[in-house]
């Protein structure tokens, strides 16, 4: 047996830690792996972290990330200044029209079985009516609303409302869990003024990751 082929069945290979990079551990419900069975992802630390967005919305929603379409429910977001916007039609401005939270680490109910690797803070963009969500009933002359360091002094911000739009069928009410799961998560239901089309903005930031490193936790 040669040097190459003892490399190539190195236990090492199969080692489920590293002080550079996130192992994460996906059940067959959150990735497809068949019934009962598990993906790995390695991940860098340095590149980001993956946020879990979960949203409710009165009406049809266009959501996009630094004015780019989000690729998943879970992207990877880079660290530094970002900006997340809708366009929301067909809205009924006597409801609430937006409760939205992105998290890092993702619920346990529908985030990653483990994560390994090194540690890494929390993070957590919620709705919340303190003036840092705003909307303008206008459509924006351009897209630069949809990145940072867009004036938005004009806007006004969104505030509480904390009722939601009645469903068509009562009988088949797909968005209460989804309204009720993103209360129990800690956002607020948030409303405008009149008008059924808006154009909303947050802005936010991601820090880089911890110094430590070593095997984390559960994430």
């Amino acid at each position: 047996m040669d040097e190459r082929e003892l490399k190539l069945n190195s236990l090492a290979r199969y080692s489920k830690t590293s002080p550079l990079y996130v192992l994460e551990e996906y059940g067959h419900c959150e990735i497809p792996a068949g019934c009962g069975g598990v993906v790995l992802r390695w991940r860098d630390p340095r590149a980001g972290i993956p946020l879990h967005m979960n949203m409710y919305v009165n009406g049809e929603c266009e959501i996009r990330l630094d004015g780019a379409p989000l690729p998943s429910a879970r992207p990877l977001v880079p660290f530094g200044k970002h900006v997340l916007s809708f366009t929301v039609t067909g809205t009924d401005p006597a409801y609430t029209v937006l409760s939205f939270a992105a998290l890092y680490p993702p619920p346990k109910e529908r985030g990653p079985v483990n994560a390994r690797g090194p540690r890494e803070a929390p993070f957590s963009l919620l709705t919340v009516a303190d003036a840092s969500w705003t909307y303008t009933l206008d459509e924006p002359a351009d897209a630069s609303w949809t990145r940072p360091g867009f004036d938005d002094a004009g806007w006004p911000p969104m505030d509480l409302r904390e009722e939601r739009r009645p469903p068509e069928d009562p009988k088949r009410d797909m968005d209460r869990y989804r309204f009720e799961w993103l209360e129990r998560l800690g956002a607020a239901p948030l409303g405008i003024e009149g008008g059924t089309r808006a154009w909303i903005r947050t802005e936010f930031e991601l820090t880089g990751p911890e110094t430590r490193t070593g095997e984390g936790g559960d994430a």
